[in-house]
């Protein structure tokens, strides 16, 4: 082995001078130990990619990771004598042994750190794309609360539609909640339409059309403050109807 396998590490880290990297180069064209391992290392090197441009840290966050990496060693238990005696090794094969190996055991754990900062990087970085000053704000939860649930009445004996509503509380407002079931087929632009009544005044909450199982739904933003005391439900022959054109089928006071 060629003491200029010495200068593989440093070949990969740029720290050669023009002339002596020209020389290892010549070195590496010949040594298959240096190719090997230059293989080896940039296997290794080619799974640390990153997906955003990198950002320096501040340093005092790259002195706690780096701290981190390197302060814990793992102990090593002192082998038993019978242990001793199986692994007794001659100072003659540890000479034998690859001198090489040895260079690499400090190439893991610095790759190792480097991970740590490009992880502590992408972190920081997206951090920062918030703007000074920001912080991550989670979505808010609404808690809605049920006001008022009511069962609809056919407006004649022969009418077999089931309905409830629901009035719910949001945070800045309410929701109507009309729920339908036996409902009978409309025809051609025929659609239900939801009235609520105020001094016999009508105004629009909702319409829809059954699905094939007779079932029906829909939800209408509503004012509480206009003091509603009726809803009533209509089959119009359209969904323009300002006013009710058709019967009345399920109706309700509040």
């Amino acid at each position: 082995m060629s003491e200029r396998c010495d200068h593989l590490i440093d070949y990969i880290n740029g720290q050669l001078t023009d002339t002596e990297r020209k020389e290892f180069e010549a070195h590496l064209e010949t040594c298959s130990t240096c190719q090997e391992e230059l293989n080896e290392i940039k296997e290794l090197t080619d799974d640390l990619g990153f997906d955003v441009d990198p950002v320096e840290p501040p340093s005092a966050m790259k002195d706690r990771v780096l701290a981190a990496a390197f302060a814990e060693k793992a102990p090593v238990d002192s082998p038993s004598t019978d242990e001793q005696d199986k692994t007794v090794v001659t100072i003659k094969e540890k000479q034998e042994l690859p001198k090489r190996k040895k260079n690499r055991n400090w190439l893991i754990p610095t790759m190792a750190a480097a991970l740590f900062l490009s992880l502590i990087g992408n972190i920081y970085t997206v951090n920062q794309l918030s703007g000074p000053g920001d912080t991550v704000v989670e979505p808010g939860i609404s808690v809605d609360s049920l006001v008022q649930r009511l069962s609809l009445q056919p407006a004649a004996e022969t009418i077999p539609f089931e309905a409830t509503a629901s009035f719910v509380n949001k945070d800045q407002y309410q929701q109507l909640i009309v729920e339908a079931d036996q409902l009978s087929q409309t025809e051609d632009t025929q659609v239900y339409q939801v009235w609520l009544l105020k001094d016999g005044d009508p105004y629009r909450a909702g319409t829809f059309t059954p699905a094939e199982d007779g079932s029906g739904m829909s939800t209408f933003d509503i004012d509480p403050s206009m003091g509603f005391d009726t809803i009533a439900i209509t089959i119009e022959p359209d969904e323009t109807s300002e006013t009710p054109e058709g019967e009345i089928v399920l109706l309700e006071e509040l």
